[in-house]
C-alpha cells in the first residue's frame, strides 16, 4: 500500500481530532488501571470505520503500550493466579475471532455490556464470590475474555471483574490485569491476522495512533504511581459501568 493511498483513508480534520482525543483517553486509562483502552476506543472507531477494522486498529496501537507495561506486570502480578487465565485466553480467542470475521458483533457487544453492568452492580455493593477464586474460575474468566476479545476486541471486563473480586491489593490487582491484557494482545494479533481482519489499512492506521496511545499510557501509569492507586477500585467500576451503558446505547 502506497503512503498516499494510506493517507487518503484518514477522516476529516475534525473527526481526526476527536479520534485522537479518544485514543489519548483510552491510553490514559489503560496505563492507569491496566485496561479500558478498548472499551472507549473501539466503539468510536467502529463508527468511523468498521467493527473489524476498529478491533484490528486497536490491537496494533496496543502493542507498544503493552511492551511498555510488561515490566510492571512481571513485577506485580501473581503468576500462579493468571497462568490459567492466559492459557484459557488462547483457547477462547480463535472462536471469537472467527465470529468477528463472519458475523456482525453488535449482538455480542450488547450481551457483554449487560453482563458487565450486572457484575459492576455486585462489585459496587462490595460483593465477593462466596468461596475461593481458584484456577477453574480464573480459566473460565479467560475463556470468556478470550472469546470477547476475538469477537469484539473488548475482552478485559470478564477477567477484570474476577481479578478485582480476588481482594488483592491495588498493585497486585493491577499487575494481574496488565498480565492478562498482555496475553490478550499477544494472542489476539496473530488470530486477527489469521482470519483476515488485520488488513494493511488497519495496520497503517494503528501505527499512526500508536505514539498518542503510548504517551497516554505512560501518563496514566505515572498518575497511578503519584497516588491514583487510592481511587483504583472506584475508577474500575465507574469505567466498566460507563462503557457498558455507552455500548448498549450505541447498539440500540
Amino acid at each position: 500500500m502506497m503512503f498516499a493511498d494510506a493517507m487518503a483513508l484518514l477522516p476529516d480534520a475534525a473527526t481526526l481530532v476527536i479520534a485522537s482525543l479518544v485514543v489519548f483517553l483510552g491510553g490514559f486509562l489503560r496505563g492507569f488501571i491496566g485496561f479500558g483502552g478498548a472499551l472507549i476506543i473501539i466503539p468510536v472507531l467502529a463508527v468511523m470505520f468498521t467493527p473489524r477494522e476498529a478491533v484490528a486498529i486497536h490491537l496494533i496501537m496496543e502493542v507498544p503500550g503493552t511492551l511498555q507495561l510488561l515490566p510492571v506486570a512481571w513485577r506485580d502480578c501473581d503468576f500462579k493466579a493468571v497462568t490459567p487465565t492466559i492459557i484459557a485466553i488462547a483457547i477462547g480467542t480463535p472462536a471469537g475471532a472467527y465470529l468477528l470475521a463472519s458475523l456482525d458483533p453488535s449482538v455480542m457487544r450488547t450481551g457483554i455490556a449487560i453482563a458487565v453492568l450486572l457484575i459492576v452492580a455486585l462489585l459496587a455493593r462490595d460483593w465477593r464470590y462466596p468461596g475461593v477464586i481458584g484456577p477453574g474460575m480464573m480459566a473460565g474468566a479467560g475463556l470468556a475474555g478470550g472469546f470477547a476479545q476475538g469477537s469484539t476486541g473488548m475482552g478485559s471486563p470478564p477477567m477484570v471483574v474476577v481479578l478485582v473480586s480476588r481482594g488483592d491489593n491495588a498493585d497486585t490487582t493491577r499487575g494481574n490485569v496488565l498480565a492478562v491484557a498482555a496475553g490478550l494482545i499477544a494472542i489476539g494479533v496473530p488470530m486477527q491476522w489469521a482470519y483476515g481482519t488485520l488488513t494493511a489499512n488497519a495496520f497503517f492506521l494503528g501505527l499512526l495512533a500508536s505514539p498518542i496511545y503510548v504517551l497516554a499510557t505512560f501518563s496514566g501509569s505515572r498518575f497511578f504511581n503519584w497516588g491514583g492507586n487510592r481511587i483504583y477500585r472506584r475508577a474500575v467500576l465507574m469505567l466498566l459501568a460507563a462503557m457498558a451503558i455507552y455500548t448498549l446505547v450505541g447498539n440500540a
